[in-house]
């Protein structure tokens, strides 16, 4: 009676630690004395979100902006879904995630640019 319970439970665990390590951001580094970088990317609207991160500044004006493709994006400081924004960030951890609404595999270009 407990073993089903037991190999189920363990089956889910391994399932969400692999989804976990699967949905794990690419770490974006700027090249010395530069404040914009651009990096190009696809994302599966299947598999959903490509996700960045960015450590910055509190209190960075920050601004990102999608440079091609039928793309979207969101971050943990902002509200909403943007093709581009303008914010000032309030921790030193910024998550982008870059989403389709159109079935496939989509290349995109985005930007990310600090004043």
């Amino acid at each position: 009676m407990f073993r089903p319970l037991l190999t189920a439970t363990t089956l889910a665990l391994t399932l969400a630690a692999a989804q976990a390590t699967a949905q794990q951001c690419q770490n974006v580094q700027f090249p010395r004395g530069a404040y914009v970088h651009s990096v190009g990317g696809a994302v599966n609207n299947s598999y959903g979100a490509t996700c960045y991160y960015l450590s910055v500044r509190r209190g960075q004006t920050a601004e990102i902006r999608v440079l091609g493709g039928p793309v979207y994006f969101t971050t943990n400081q902002t509200q909403d879904t943007y093709n581009s924004a303008r914010f000032v960030t309030y921790s030193g951890d910024l998550y982008v995630y870059v989403f389709s609404d159109y079935e496939g595999v989509h290349n995109f270009g985005i930007e990310f640019a600090f004043y």
